[in-house]
């Protein structure tokens, strides 16, 4: 009877640990920008939607790729306009109308990253505080709204002296929350990303100042991020340190 017992107590044990799973996690992301030092002087906030793939081994550590589309910032940057529009930021257009010339932010963020995953309950060890160090490549512009295509002083290669093309080396960090569930049915990710991207003008003129803009920018931004995971495991690490294939 006790013996009974004490193997149903064992499995019991057994069964409210986890194992610690290995394997490739897909990430599928979204994050609100808000920009900091030289970026903010020249855009307001804006979104992020991008995807990636990391390997988790089974100590937790992980190390990936991952990509990120920029868009929806409003500039805040005053006078780049200002030689071919009116005071109220309308252009002539090639049929003589007035259109008002309007610019939003676009880029983008490539990288590689490398990060932990702390547990905080034993019951499940796949999920817990997620840590991440990342770093890679970044680049920004103005995106002129289409109805400025019919402005002369911006078609074809005259934009370029307008768009303030911008890109550069870049670090980043992350600090969250991972969930992993153990019956795959909730895995997503939530947590804040702070960038800083080391970056200069890759313009050879801007229009508006007549000459090139060679400084040196620090370019950041705080993001909530938050994503959806889709893990593909291929082993796991059992609590007593077995490994096997799935």
């Amino acid at each position: 009877m006790f013996l009974l017992i004490s193997v149903i107590s064992n499995a019991q044990r057994r069964d409210s640990l986890s194992s610690v799973k290995t394997g490739f996690i897909c990430q599928f992301t979204y994050n609100y920008n808000i920009p900091g030092g030289d970026l903010a002087k020249r855009y307001g906030g804006g979104s992020g939607v991008g995807a990636g793939v990391y390997y988790k081994t089974g100590t937790n550590w992980f190390f990936g790729v991952e990509g990120a589309y920029w868009f929806g910032a409003k500039l805040r940057e005053e006078g780049i306009f200002d030689a071919i529009t009116d005071s109220n930021g309308y252009a002539v257009d090639n049929n003589g109308g007035l259109v008002p010339v309007d610019a939003q932010q676009r880029g983008y963020t490539l990288g590689v990253k490398v990060g932990k995953i702390i547990p905080l309950n034993r019951r499940n060890r796949n999920s817990g505080l997620m840590i991440s160090l990342g770093g890679g490549y970044v680049e920004h512009y103005l995106r002129l709204a289409n109805n400025t295509l019919n402005v002369a002083a911006l078609q074809g290669d005259f934009r370029y002296g307008y768009d303030r093309l911008t890109s550069g080396l870049m670090i980043n960090q992350f600090i969250g929350y991972q969930n992993l569930d153990k019956r795959n049915r909730l895995n997503f990710f939530i947590g804040m990303e702070f960038m800083q991207g080391f970056t200069t003008s890759r313009r050879k003129i801007d229009y508006d100042l007549m000459t090139g803009n060679p400084n040196k920018r620090m370019d950041t931004y705080v993001a909530i991020r938050f994503g959806w995971l889709l893990p593909i495991y291929t082993g796991v690490v059992s609590e007593s340190g077995g490994y096997r294939f799935k």
